[in-house]
This record gives structure tokens, C-alpha cells and sequence, in this order.
């Protein structure tokens, strides 16, 4: 076995001095769920580790306009947080969904995202909810809003140098709700065949002031359905509204046939999904708010 590098800085400074200075041969080490499997499965060694487990990036806090959350914030701290609970339903209940107990104690929202896994759980409900996130390096931080940092299956718009240090979302307003939902091979502990995240905020006569639509597992990279939110903003949320919306989703997908679903079944929980998700966060049927 090859001799590999391990790093464990105190401070973001020492952190972002290792990625500049030694570039693409570390990698990047939160909970490791991810990462040791796959140098289980396909015996990817790295050259370099750098674990981020010292560097204070385990945080949520709300403040006037925003919800940050620090990317090594695990999984189960993320589901039991009363503050994403309240004012980013969907992430709280993402975060709840994945996996087993003993990965979501390990497992991280910045790890889940930076998997870049077209099924991703908390990423769908992150696109869902319009997050950006925060990269940072000896340079600088840059935002950069969720549905631009997915480049491709397994691929991001991180840089050589940078660290995603933070997630950034918008908490739930009056009148406004999210909701998560997803369909696997099982019940429990299993990665999504079909996952959906909806955003909705209504005025006060029932109008759909803003909607936000993701759907996970049916395309290279999470998708918003921004043709379904533009057909659904300013007019009233009906039946018939959320039907066609739906509709255009399984439109705009890209499923494939592989082990876990086919095309068929994924253009058929799409529909189900996105109509179910957008009922909830409208709390047409007993959602969450």
C-alpha cells in the first residue's frame, strides 16, 4: 500500500494553506461515509488526507434573513435541529431519511453535496429550498447558489484551493412551507430511486408568490424544474395547477434504466412526487409550515 498523507489542521487558515499547497492530491475528509466506501469498493487510495473535524465548521445559526449552516454539520444534527424543523422543513427531514442512525451520526451536509450524487438526499432538498453555498480559499469566499455548483455526475464548480465551508438558505417565511419526499427500494435505509423537494409561499388571497420545484435521481445532476415554477408563480395553487406542473416535471427529466428503477417507474413517482410535495408545503393536506 502506498504511503499517504494525513492532515488534521486546528484552524481554517492551516486548512486552506494544505489545499493550496498540496491541491488535488487530498482529499477532503468530514464523516468519511462516502469517502471510505469508496476506497472500500473500487480501492481508490488518495494520496492525502484532510480531515475537517477541527476546524469549528459543525454550526447551524439563524439570523435576520438567513439560516447558515456549517458544512461538517452532520447528518443527525441537522434532523434534530428545532430551527431547520421550523424554517427549512425539507433539510431537517432530508437529513432524517438518510441512511442508517450510525451513518447520519458521521455523514455531513457539506459531504453530501460535494458527493455530488444525483440522488443526494440533502441536496435535493437544498436545491429545493434555493441554498447557496460558500467556497472558500487563501483567496477568498465566493456564493455560489446550488443550482449552479453541480456540474456533472460526481462533479462540482469547486476549484482547486477551495473548501466548501458553509451552507446558506433561506428560512421559511409566514404563509410558506417545504417538503421532502422520496421512494426507494425499501423502506428504510436506502438510496433514493426518486426524491423531491417543494417549496411554496402563498399570498395572502392563496396565490403562489414564489415555488421552487428539485428532483433528485432523474437526471446527471439534481434538476429544478424551473418551467413547473414559472407556470405555478402568481396564480392560485388549484388541483388542476399542481397537476400540470407535474406534468411538465416528468417533461424536463432525464431518468434512466439502471439497477435501481427504470424510466417508466421514475416518470411515474416524478408525477406522484411533485404533486405530493407541493401539496404539503402549501399545507393543503395537513403539511408542515
Amino acid at each position: 500500500m502506498k504511503n499517504v498523507q494525513y492532515f488534521a489542521p486546528a484552524t481554517l487558515e492551516e486548512a486552506l494553506q494544505l489545499l493550496d499547497e498540496y491541491g488535488p492530491k487530498l482529499s477532503v475528509l468530514a464523516g468519511g461515509t462516502d469517502l471510505v466506501r469508496d476506497m472500500n469498493l473500487e480501492y481508490k487510495i488518495p494520496d492525502g488526507f484532510l480531515w475537517i473535524g477541527r476546524l469549528s465548521l459543525e454550526y447551524i445559526l439563524e439570523e435576520a434573513d438567513i439560516i447558515r449552516i456549517g458544512a461538517a454539520t452532520r447528518m443527525q444534527t441537522a434532523g434534530d435541529s428545532p430551527v431547520l424543523r421550523q424554517k427549512a422543513s425539507a433539510v431537517a427531514r432530508a437529513a432524517g431519511k438518510l441512511a442508517s442512525p450510525p451513518v447520519r451520526s458521521l455523514a455531513t451536509l457539506g459531504g453530501n453535496l460535494c458527493t455530488a450524487s444525483p440522488a443526494a438526499d440533502c441536496g435535493c432538498a437544498l436545491l429545493g429550498l434555493g441554498a447557496d453555498v460558500q467556497l472558500t480559499s487563501k483567496k477568498g469566499q465566493r456564493i455560489v447558489p446550488l443550482e449552479h455548483f453541480y456540474t456533472g455526475p460526481g462533479t462540482t464548480a469547486i476549484q482547486p484551493g477551495e473548501l466548501l465551508t458553509e451552507i446558506r438558505v433561506k428560512p421559511q417565511a409566514l404563509r410558506e412551507g417545504s417538503s421532502y419526499m422520496k421512494v426507494g427500494r425499501r423502506q428504510a435505509l436506502t438510496l433514493a430511486v426518486l426524491n423531491t423537494t417543494s417549496r411554496v409561499k402563498l399570498d395572502a388571497s392563496g396565490k403562489c408568490e414564489s415555488v421552487k420545484i428539485a428532483v433528485g435521481a432523474a437526471a446527471p445532476t439534481l434538476l429544478r424544474i424551473k418551467a413547473a415554477e414559472a407556470l405555478l408563480t402568481g396564480k392560485p395553487l388549484t388541483e388542476d395547477a399542481i397537476r400540470e406542473a407535474a406534468e411538465i416535471a416528468v417533461q424536463e427529466i432525464q431518468p434512466i434504466d439502471d439497477v435501481h428503477g427504470t424510466i417508466w417507474y421514475r416518470k411515474k413517482v416524478t408525477r406522484v412526487l411533485v404533486e405530493r410535495t407541493l401539496r404539503e408545503a402549501a399545507n393543503m393536506n395537513g403539511g408542515n409550515k
